[in-house]
Parts: C-alpha cells; sequence; structure tokens
C-alpha cells in the first residue's frame, strides 16, 4: 500500500464505499424537520393533495377541479403520490425531497467518474451546491429532473466512451422523455450536457469542428421527442413560448452570487471563496487537468445562462437556475495530477462539505421551527373553509426570508379549504380554481404583502382587508401581520401566536 492507496490501488476518496457514505451524508439536512423547510414545497403539497383527495372531497371540489395531462413539470406530482399511498402525503414529501439530494450527488459523483476514470477529490467539492437556492427555492421539479439529468449524463457519457451509439439512441429516446415530463428545463439542460460531452468526445477522436458538430446533431436527435411535443402544443400554454427580461446582467451577477443562498448572507458568499479559488487554481496551474467531457457541458450551460431570460414558457428564473448546474460540472472537470495534491485537496473538499451541510442542517432546524410555529393556526381553520391568505414578505432583493409563501398550502393538505396561494398556470399545472367569487384573490400571488417601497406587487394588505368579497371568505390568515392590524368590523379574531392571525369572517 502506497500513498494512501488500498489494497484495490484505489485511494480512500475514490472508493465506492466512500462514495455511498457521500451520498448518505447529503441527506442529512433534511433528516430533522418534519417537512423540508422550502419556499414553494407546501404550495405544491397542497397541489398534490388535490390530485389525491379531489375524487372524495366535496369540499375541494367547491373550490378546485384538476385534469391530468402530458405536461412538462410532473416530476414530484407523479412521485409523491404515488408513494403517499404507502406512508401518507407529509411522509411521502419528506422521502422524496430527501431522494432529491441524494440523487443529485450520485449523478456528479458518477459522471465525474465516467470523465476522469476514477472520482477526484475535487468532486467533493461540488456536493453542497445539492442544496444551491433553486432547490432552496422549492422548485423541486425541477431539482430532481437535474439531479436525473446527471445521472443521465454519466450514462451518456460512458455509453459513447464504449462506441455503444445505437444501444444509447434507443436508450435515450425514454430518458429524455422522462426527463422532459419531469420538468422541460432539466431536460433542456441535459440536452446541452450531452452535446458538449460528445462534442468533446469527437473532438478527442480528431475530427474536425464542423463533421463534430454535425455528428453531435446525429447523435443528440434521439433527445429530440419532447421538442416536437412542445412545438405542436406551444399554442394552448399560457403565454406559449414566451419570453421576458433578457440580458439584465446585475440581476445574472446577483444569481451567482447566490449559489448558496440560505440564511446567513456572510457565510453563504464566503462559501463562493473555495470553489473560485479551486477553478481559478485549475485553470492557471500544470499540477491540474480539465476533462473536456464535463468541461465543455460547463461552458454550454455558461452560455445558456448569460443568453436566457429570466421568464420563459411561463417559467420563472429560468436563467438562475443554470447557475448551480454550470458551477457543478466546472467543478467535476477538475482533477489534481500528484498524489500529494491529491490527498491535500480530498481533506480540504471534505471540511468544506461537513461544514456547508452543517451550516444547511442548523438553517434548516430554524426554519422548521418557524414553520411549525406558523402552522399551529391550521388546527382551528375549520374543514372546508375559505381562507383569504395574506403573508408579510421583505423586497425581492432581501438575502433570505422565513419562506412563508406558501405555508397555507398546508391547511389545503390538513383540512381541504380553499386559498389563494395555488398557482394556476395553463401549461404548467394541471390544477384548476373553480371559485371565481373570490376574484381578484384566486390563486399566487396575491397572498403576498410587500411593502409599499417594493413596487406594485402582490396585495396591498389595507386595502384588501377593506375590500375583499366577505361573500366568498369564510376566514383571513395572516402570516407577519401582529394581532388587531385586519382593522374590519365583522373580522373576529380566533387564533394568534403574536406574529401572525387568523380571522373570522362574521356574516
Amino acid at each position: 500500500m502506497q500513498d494512501g492507496k488500498a489494497n484495490t490501488g484505489r485511494r480512500w476518496w475514490e472508493t465506492w464505499w466512500f462514495a455511498l457514505a457521500l451520498i448518505l451524508l447529503s441527506a442529512v439536512p433534511l433528516l430533522w424537520p418534519a417537512l423540508p423547510p422550502l419556499g414553494d414545497l407546501p404550495g405544491h403539497m397542497g397541489r398534490w393533495h388535490i390530485a389525491m383527495a379531489l375524487p372524495t372531497s366535496p369540499d375541494l371540489q367547491r373550490y378546485y377541479a384538476y385534469h391530468w395531462a402530458l405536461i412538462p413539470n410532473l416530476g414530484m406530482d407523479l412521485v409523491v403520490p404515488a408513494l403517499a399511498r404507502l406512508v401518507g402525503l407529509e411522509p411521502a414529501t419528506k422521502l422524496a425531497v430527501i431522494a432529491i439530494p441524494m440523487l443529485t450527488a450520485a449523478g456528479l459523483l458518477w459522471t465525474a467518474r465516467e470523465a476522469h476514470g476514477r472520482i477526484p477529490p475535487t468532486a467533493i467539492f461540488a456536493l453542497p451546491l445539492a442544496y444551491a437556492w433553486p432547490f432552496q427555492f422549492g422548485f423541486v421539479n425541477f431539482a430532481l429532473s437535474q439531479a436525473l439529468a446527471f445521472c443521465a449524463l454519466a450514462l451518456w457519457i460512458r455509453l459513447g466512451r464504449e462506441r455503444r451509439f445505437v444501444l444509447r439512441g434507443i436508450v435515450f429516446v425514454p430518458v429524455a422523455c422522462a426527463l422532459w415530463i419531469a420538468h422541460s428545463f432539466g431536460w433542456g439542460l441535459f440536452g446541452l450536457m450531452a452535446a458538449g460531452a460528445e462534442l468533446a468526445r469527437l473532438r478527442a477522436d480528431g475530427k474536425r469542428w464542423v463533421p463534430a458538430c454535425v455528428s453531435v446533431a446525429i447523435q443528440c436527435f434521439s433527445l429530440v421527442l419532447p421538442l416536437i411535443v412542445m412545438a405542436a402544443t406551444a399554442g394552448k400554454a399560457a403565454g406559449g413560448l414566451g419570453a421576458d427580461d433578457w440580458f439584465d446582467l446585475p440581476v445574472k451577477a446577483l444569481w451567482f452570487l447566490s449559489l448558496f443562498r440560505d440564511r446567513w448572507q456572510w457565510f453563504d458568499l464566503a462559501s463562493l471563496l473555495p470553489l473560485v479559488a479551486l477553478v481559478y487554481f485549475a485553470v492557471r496551474s500544470p499540477r491540474m487537468a480539465l476533462s473536456p467531457l464535463v468541461g465543455w457541458p460547463a461552458l454550454l450551460c455558461l452560455g445558456a445562462f448569460l443568453v436566457l431570460p429570466r421568464l420563459l414558457m411561463g417559467g420563472a428564473y429560468v436563467d438562475m437556475r443554470m447557475t448551480p448546474a454550470t458551477a457543478m460540472l466546472a467543478l467535476i472537470s477538475i482533477a489534481p495530477k500528484d498524489a500529494r495534491l491529491s490527498r491535500l485537496l480530498a481533506v480540504a473538499a471534505m471540511a468544506f462539505l461537513l461544514v456547508r451541510l452543517a451550516g444547511n442542517t442548523m438553517s434548516f432546524v430554524e426554519r422548521s421551527h418557524d414553520q411549525q410555529r406558523e402552522l399551529a393556526a391550521i388546527p382551528a381553520i375549520p374543514r372546508g373553509a375559505a381562507v383569504l391568505s395574506l403573508i408579510a414578505r421583505p423586497c425581492i432583493g432581501a438575502w433570505t426570508d422565513l419562506r412563508r409563501d406558501h405555508l397555507p398550502g398546508l391547511a389545503i393538505v390538513r383540512r381541504d379549504v380553499f386559498t389563494n396561494e395555488q398557482w394556476a398556470i395553463e401549461g404548467q399545472q394541471a390544477l384548476r380554481i373553480r371559485y371565481p367569487v373570490a376574484t381578484p384573490y384566486l390563486s399566487d400571488p396575491s397572498q403576498s404583502v410587500y411593502p409599499a417601497i417594493c413596487g406594485d406587487i402582490g396585495s396591498k394588505f389595507d386595502t384588501t382587508i377593506a375590500q375583499f368579497p366577505r361573500a366568498a371568505f369564510t376566514h383571513v390568515w395572516t402570516i407577519g401581520f401582529a394581532p388587531g392590524v385586519a382593522r374590519a368590523g365583522d373580522l373576529r379574531l380566533i387564533w394568534t401566536n403574536g406574529e401572525s392571525s387568523l380571522y373570522r369572517v362574521v356574516r
């Protein structure tokens, strides 16, 4: 045994058991909270409950309709209800969300191994990005699709290296469709990664640029079936293929600074420094190697990030979702050339991973406590009630908030209520709201109340309290507002925790 190698000739960070330990370790921040404290997740849970309970719930039938359709946003909408039939919705949600960072870690480590022939210690630096800002936001369908895309990339590289192109073409028709069904942006991300990896392979084989690009197009033809479906149905979706907010460079810079955005700004920004230093060192030092098989995908994802708008095809933060993938691919493309540097980077990477996961764990414990304190209002809500939710939000740009925007979605899960926090974008959700009497407080973002200096978004608290349709709502749930600030003669306070309150509308 030399240079820390095991009898198999592999160092400890290259072994299968250590890779398995890293995958399991990636789940730690989500183990304590009863529910993962992710921004949009309670709203998604409300939709999943409606999909499951609507046929047997007269209360939900008064408010909602749900029409299953083949839309590119169904990843967790399929997984969680299927699992919920065995363990219940809330445990199923926790298990499914825990699986996302584990799949992300597995896909990254597998891809790194396929690209380098072994797992380089530098790949460990990429693993904390499984908890990057899109995941914290609660974009769980996208996060699942992204995790599966990394796993698919590893298989794509392996089959390409083995020159099993016919098999790859056959296998990746259903794989591409599955990624698209999980989330269309995850499928698009995989298309970029696959094209970049194939281009790198062909160039390494000595092909000139033009023939190589033609070959890439041919090899990637197995991925285009979802594109045909999207082109055929584009006019049916809200806004079709519409896009907005292009080339906002200051905002794009913010997305990169927000890679680790969670709770403590100083901690999250400081966490960027080791990654920036590692990439700089890899580019400049002859002691480091870069694998084009993942380096080219990283460059293509970076280009897509710069070109994509913030709003596209009914989805928001489209460009922002590309930033973690770009960073993760760049990190797993790096490998040290000598044993001493490898050992040093392995220790540094493990320290970085443990510090980040510890920070995520502490943040999630605190966020879970805050959320449970607010959810104590739900037992006071009668089953089948119609609840106007008004939630205090900081101005956009604040580094962190309490992630309360969609907490009333848990009242749907536990009380079969109507509340105004659900999304109902045609082409993005199968949910439809059939309660027009509640207009204009039907759906997201009417539940959000921003300070006046933020501009004309969401609802205005005093105006809403004075003018909301009394015939539509039985209760008003204010989150982040002191008891009694909802001043109206027909509102009776029935629950408060001192910061949030539940009122009954007196008819």
